[in-house]
């Protein structure tokens, strides 16, 4: 009958001495850890509480694994390589395990105070304590701790991740100050495929049976977690009713609330988990004797060689053997009889032992290859049923798969079919309610509609244009409107219209058109008007005109006075003098002139200073209808400016454009438009009704 197996659940490397145990007891053991201890992910913290390590009044480690890396950290936090704790900082710990930990690190009484539960010692045993009564948790540690000495003092927790926080809140309630850091965490491992495999053959039909070793309800967790990944529902539902073996009434309320129905109860440490391992196994298969070394067969003793004689002792041997044979003397027949059997039959019986042991190998050998054969012909058939089983169910996934792929498909398409109706419908509902709202309307809402529509864009017209004509045609059209229907509920409304449309008959009318027509009639004869500087002639004004024009006059009659009197050469260079004379006088011409400068612009300057000009009277015309004042002022006078400085002030055309604009600063008065304000108070009065 095969031995039964343990499966020891504790973190890797910690569990040695049980696992040392189980085997003497004659157990087999398997090694499945379901947690994974490592370091915080940060330490900061730990570091942080360890370095004001003597500030507090006690520090709570609850578990071996707390003391490891905590220790550790204040070894670097220290800076040396053993870390010396602070012998008047007491230390609390939650069982022997704990107890055992620090104390390998040197942290034993008397030098150290260490509170532990009752039963607890650096053993990992009972110390004679009751092993069913003994507890190791928090509740057993908070009964040794004495809550009124620590009110208003700082405590430290050192744990992992996660884990009860019953202590802590305990001690809150009795006014410490509790500081819980991190040490280590713990993760979820991921054993290899050998032990899956191990466990799967534990769970097999005529397997040796198993017990579960769960030392924490995390494992258990665990446990289920893994096992729904990794192995089949048969497989689990069998693992759940493998017998488990759990030191904690907690662990075995979350064992039952997990599904697993074969719960153990056993004693805290160490000694109570190997205790109840042997008290099922003897339920098993009776009791189960320890494994002790079988001893070997001691080896048959050689035969010593006789003492070699000295010389004459020889020589009188075979003296005394001569004499003897000549003697008559006679050796009894039966004397070398009696000693020859057991010379004789000494080296068969040697040689049958070892034949024997010899058969007894080859037979042992053979059974195990033939073992070996059995078991890997039972795996191989194991694995081709499996491969089978999987080449079913996948073949089984991708039809369904194609099955609910042409279902997702059939159901996408009469998903959009229900869309465009839906959409259809929403369409038609909102033309619905449309069509219901303009039923529910009488006649007064459309009244008030068109009313405040002519409001609206008589405001507008106003606001953006200026334009009072459009405006006031706006507000006399709504007053005829509501002159018509002759209701009483519209004379407060009509007040207001009779008062707007008053203030704005009362506004002089401005033309701004006109203004802009004349900015526009200057800005074209821009591009036509003689600079100070051009190439040119520049033009005669009118009193040039009238003097050359009398000049000429006197020069004539001088000239027919004088004809008689002179004769005809005389007369020939009279008027060759007159008319050199009169052809300097256009070529030369002398003319005061104020700025230099405007005789200094090039042909390219003289084309930028006209778009100059030009940009600042577009300015001003924009200015102008969009009633700005300033602006308008401003451009119109920089253009005036531009133009008396560098354009010839004495010519006709020169003279005019300034005159235009003249005439367009003059007719762009600023009038203070009236706003419609109580008119659409009334209104918006109105419709509240």
């Amino acid at each position: 009958m095969p031995r039964p197996t343990v499966v020891v659940t504790r973190p890797a490397g910690q569990s040695r001495q049980l696992t040392e145990a189980l085997q003497a007891a004659g157990l087999d053991v398997l090694g499945f850890p379901l947690l994974s201890i490592g370091p915080a992910a940060d330490d900061a913290p730990l570091r942080a509480a360890l370095a004001r390590l003597d500030q507090f009044a006690l520090v709570i480690f609850v578990s071996p694994n707390a003391i490891q890396y905590a220790v550790d950290a204040l070894a670097v936090v220290q800076g040396i390589a053993a870390a010396q704790w602070p012998p008047g900082v007491p230390v609390a710990v939650v069982g022997p395990a704990s107890v055992m930990a620090l104390a390998e690190r040197g942290i034993v009484a008397p030098d150290y105070r260490v509170i532990a539960p009752a039963g607890a010692d650096g053993n990992g045993t009972n110390g004679g304590a009751n092993c069913e009564e003994a507890r190791f948790d928090s509740e057993a540690l908070w009964a040794q701790l004495e809550p009124a000495a620590l009110q208003g003092r700082s405590v430290l927790i050192v744990r992992g991740n996660g884990g009860r926080d019953w202590l802590g809140d305990r001690l809150r309630e009795a006014g410490a100050d509790v500081t819980a850091v991190e040490a280590y965490q713990r993760t979820l491992p991921e054993p290899t495929a050998m032990q899956w495999q191990a466990v799967r053959d534990g769970l097999s039909p005529g397997a040796a049976p198993q017990a579960w070793l769960l030392t924490s309800s995390e494992a258990v967790r665990n446990l289920e977690t893994l096992a729904r990944h990794n192995l089949s529902p048969q497989e689990l539902a069998t693992l759940k009713q493998v017998q488990c073996i759990a030191p904690h009434a907690r662990i075995a309320e979350q064992a039952q609330a997990l599904g697993f129905t074969r719960i153990l109860r056993a004693a805290p440490g160490d000694a109570g988990l190997l205790a109840a391992c042997k008290q099922w196994a003897d339920a098993y298969a009776g009791p189960i004797a320890a494994s002790t070394p079988v001893p070997a067969v001691a080896p048959a003793p050689r035969p010593e060689p006789l003492p070699v004689p000295p010389p004459a002792m020889t020589n009188r041997v075979e003296r005394v053997t001569q004499e003897t044979t000549s003697s008559s003397t006679t050796i009894p027949p039966g004397a070398t009889a009696s000693a020859s059997p057991s010379a004789s039959f000494a080296a068969p019986r040697r040689n049958a032992a070892l034949w024997a042991l010899v058969a007894v190998l080859v037979l042992a050998t053979a059974g195990g290859f033939w073992w070996l054969q059995q078991r890997v012909d039972h795996l191989t058939e194991e694995l081709a049923r499996r491969q089978q089983s999987n080449d079913a169910l996948v073949q089984e996934t991708r039809v369904l798969s194609r099955n609910a792929q042409d279902t997702v498909k059939e159901l996408q398409a009469k998903v959009g079919a229900l869309d465009g109706q839906v959409g259809e419908t929403r369409d038609k509902q909102v033309a619905l309610e449309q069509v219901y709202q303009d039923l529910m309307r009488n006649r007064d809402d459309w009244e008030i509609a068109e009313i405040q529509q002519l409001l609206t864009n008589a405001g507008q017209q106003l606001q953006l244009t200026g334009n009072v004509q459009v405006a006031l045609a706006a507000l006399q059209s709504a007053d005829a409107r509501l002159a018509r229907t002759d209701k009483p509920q519209y004379n407060l409304l009509r007040r207001a219209l009779a008062r707007d449309i008053a203030r704005m008959k009362a506004v002089p009318d401005t033309d701004l058109t006109g203004a802009a027509i004349k900015l526009d009639e200057a800005i074209n004869q821009i591009d036509a008007l003689p600079l100070l500087s051009s190439e040119r002639m520049l033009e005669r004004t009118e009193a040039e005109d009238r003097k050359d024009a009398g000049r000429g006059a006197a020069a004539k009659g001088t000239r027919e006075a004088s004809a008689p009197a002179s004769g005809g050469v005389g007369n020939w260079f009279a008027r060759l003098w007159n008319y050199m004379r009169d052809e300097m006088a256009q070529v030369i011409r002398i003319r005061k002139v104020d700025d230099t400068e405007a005789l200094l612009l090039s042909g390219d300057q003289g084309w930028f200073l006209r778009e100059n000009v030009k940009l600042r009277m577009l300015n001003a015309r924009l200015a102008l209808l969009s009633r700005n004042e300033p602006v308008f002022r401003n451009d119109l006078a920089a253009a005036q400016a531009m133009i008396g400085r560098y354009f010839d002030t004495r010519s006709r055309r020169v003279q005019t454009v300034l005159t235009l604009l003249k005439q367009a600063q003059a007719g762009a008065v600023t009038v203070q438009l009236p706003t419609m304000a109580e008119s659409l108070g009334a209104l918006h009065a109105l419709k509240k009704e």
